[in-house]
Parts: C-alpha cells; structure tokens; sequence
C-alpha cells in the first residue's frame, strides 16, 4: 500500500485560492489609476456661436408709388377703306402694299371715270338750261310788273298770278335742283379717286388692279400713325394708389413710363393714360386704363423709337407718393410682414412691420423699425430672437 491512498484526489496548490482576490484587487487599482488620471471639466462657460451677416442701414424717405402692368400695342384709329361708287379699279398706287405710309389725302386707287364725268356734263348742262328757262322768266316777271304799273296800282295789290310768280319760283327751284345734281356728279366723279383718310400706315391691300368693285367693297385696311394705345389691366389693390381719370373722362391723365424689347434692345417710351374703359372684366375682375402715345412711328421726330402696333409693353404708371416710409428688399421680408435686424448690441431681432405697398423689388414700410436698426439682408435658414450676428458688409 502507498503512502498515499490512490483513491483518494490530489488537493490543489494553496496559491490558487488567492489569484481572484488578486485580479479582483488589480482592477480596483487601474480604475482608480484611471479616475485620477481624467482631465477636470473646464470651468469656463461655452463660447457663442456667432453668425455673420449683410446688412443694410436704414432710413425714411419720400416714394413715388409707381404701379406695373403690361399690355399689347393697339391702334388708335382703325379703318377698311371702301369704294363710295361702283366701277372698275383703272388705278392702284404703289403705295398700297401692306407696312406703307401713306398721307391725308394720297390717292390709293381709281375707278374708271368714263361714265362719271358724263353725268358731270349732263348735269352741267341741265343746270345750263335751267337757268336760261330762269331768265326768261325773270323777263315775263318784269314784263308783267311793268304791265301792272300802268294800272296806276302798286305792285302789292298785284295778283301773283299777274306778276307771273309762280313760275319764276319754279324756275328758281329748277336752277337749284339742276345745281345740286351738278354738284353730286362732281362728288362722285371725285369719289372715284379712293384716298387715305388719314396719316396711315397699310395694314392690308384688299382689292386689285382691274378688278370691279361696288359700292362698300373694301379696298385697303389701315390705320393712323397719329397715335396708338395700350389697354392695362389694373388690380383694385392698384386702383387704389392710382388718381385714374372719371369712366369717360379725359381729363387728369396719368404720366406713363413704357418699355419693350424691340429688335434685341429695351426701348423706352412716354405716354399719358388718358381714360379708363369703366367696365370690369368678368373673367379677370380687372378694369382697363387706356394709355395714348403720341406718334408711335416717329413720323414727326427724327430720334424716335418706332413702336410697332402689336408689340407687348411694360408699364410703370405714376401713382401716390408715400411719405417717409422705409424702403427694403423684398426678399428681406418673412412670413409676409417680419424682418430681421441688428441691433445695437450685435442681437438678431425680429420685426413684425407694417406694409403699405410693395412690387417686384421692394416692400415699403410705414411702422415697426427705427433709423438706428441694421436691416439684415443676408438669407437665414433658421433666424432665432436675440442671437449673436456680426456684419461682414455693410451696403450703403
């Protein structure tokens, strides 16, 4: 038998009771190793976030309200020129093609005259004969006065019968009527010459050369180059700022300032709003002003601007003045009547302001910010009361 019983398990060495303690002990001291090696928290506060931003100074000043519209270029006066007599066209004038001038009074085509100056001689003629057959009667007339004067009684007395009255008025009456008639033929001889009524420009030739035309048939469109207007519509907001003159009216005329473009260039132009048509449009619930503009083709100035009938126009229309108001961008407004500024003390404020008007550019503001306020112009995604901002431009 052995010193030690086989069946009996090896105990383990002694050392090894101790080697949890031992890690359990060596942790304790890295994390209190560690915790005195951690930086202390910084007492100071965190410094603020600083936002920079365009601004613009602000102050009041008087403004000339001006309301834009736009419109089409129309003409004043239009008319299809018509043949006042039948016949056939002998004549056209090399004018009458269409983007001619023409004047008062140029003949643009002839009817054959044949048949109109005969009847100019016939009633020349007949107005001949009747004043003779006038004569004659004027002759019995006295005749039969001198007859009557030696009765001894005064011609008062006379029957008119005696003195042949009634056939001397008859007489008198077929000298008329012959001049009269003498007088139409002579009208509708010269009507067989078709003149422009006016200072024109063609617009479209509607008859030809040999062609047989009545009374009525068109020969020519055109119209004047005296003037030509342009219907704006206008909102009720800008009726409101604008002094227009009476439905009907043509007095008080508003100062209109036009543009276009004409061949690739803006063109500027002048002209008075003379009426308003006094009527609202039932599909816009817009009311029309008609501006006129004087000599569009620049037929009576040599450095005109032609303006062509048909051309799309800007306007700008004189309104109200505003007085001492601020004038800001547009873009700088929010939510519709908020802005933003700086204030003395470099903090963002908002603003809720009062508009009276505003157009495509700016916002015109009666209360709500002071002269010594810093408009901030700058976009902002998410502007917040009382947040640090610094200027890094200042516009004047």
């Amino acid at each position: 038998m052995n010193d030690v019983d086989s069946g009996q398990a090896a105990k383990p060495p002694l050392w090894r009771k101790f080697v949890p303690v031992l890690i359990l002990f060596l942790a304790i001291g890295m994390a209190a190793m560690m915790i005195s090696l951690r930086p202390e928290p910084s007492s100071e506060p965190p410094s603020e976030r600083i936002t920079y931003v365009d601004v613009v100074p602000l102050h009041r000043a008087d403004v000339q309200v001006v309301v834009n519209s736009q419109g089409l270029v129309e003409a004043g006066v239009s008319t299809n020129v018509v043949a006042e007599v039948s016949g056939v066209l002998v004549e056209v004038s090399d004018e009458l093609v269409a983007g001619a001038f023409v004047q008062q009074g140029d003949v643009l085509a002839v009817i054959d005259r044949a048949d109109y100056e005969v009847q100019v001689e016939q009633a020349r003629a007949n107005l001949t004969s009747a004043e003779a057959q006038l004569m004659q009667e004027q002759a019995q007339a006295d005749q039969a006065g001198r007859e009557w004067d030696l009765s001894g009684r005064p011609r008062s007395e006379a029957p008119l019968l005696a003195l042949r009255a009634p056939w001397l008025r008859e007489a008198e009456a077929r000298v008329a009527l012959a001049q009269a008639e003498l007088e139409r033929a002579q009208r509708q001889l010269e009507r067989t010459r078709i003149r422009a009524p006016y200072d024109a420009i063609i617009r479209e030739r509607l008859a030809d050369l040999g062609q047989f035309v009545s009374t009525g048939s068109q020969i020519a469109g055109l119209f004047s180059t005296e003037f030509a207007e342009v219907r704006l519509p206008l909102s009720d907001q800008d009726i409101a700022w604008l002094d227009l003159p009476a439905p009907g009216s043509t007095e008080g005329a508003l100062t209109v300032s036009l543009k276009g473009n004409v061949s690739g260039k803006m063109q500027h132009w002048q002209g008075q709003m003379v009426r308003t048509e006094g009527t609202i449009d039932q599909n816009s619930r817009m009311q029309y002003g008609v501006v006129r503009i004087e000599d569009p083709y620049a037929r009576q100035r040599s450095n005109g601007n032609p303006l062509l009938v048909g051309s799309f126009l800007q306007a700008g229309i004189e309104g109200a003045r505003l007085e001492q108001v601020f004038e800001v961008p547009l873009a700088s407004v929010y939510r519709g009547n908020e802005v933003l500024v700086m204030d003395a003390e470099h903090r963002l404020r908002r603003r809720e302001v009062n508009i009276l008007r505003s157009d495509d550019q700016y916002a015109y503001i009666d209360t709500g910010l002071q002269t010594s306020d810093r408009l901030i112009v700058s976009p902002i995604q998410v502007p917040v009361d009382g947040m640090r901002v610094e200027p890094v431009q200042v516009s004047l």
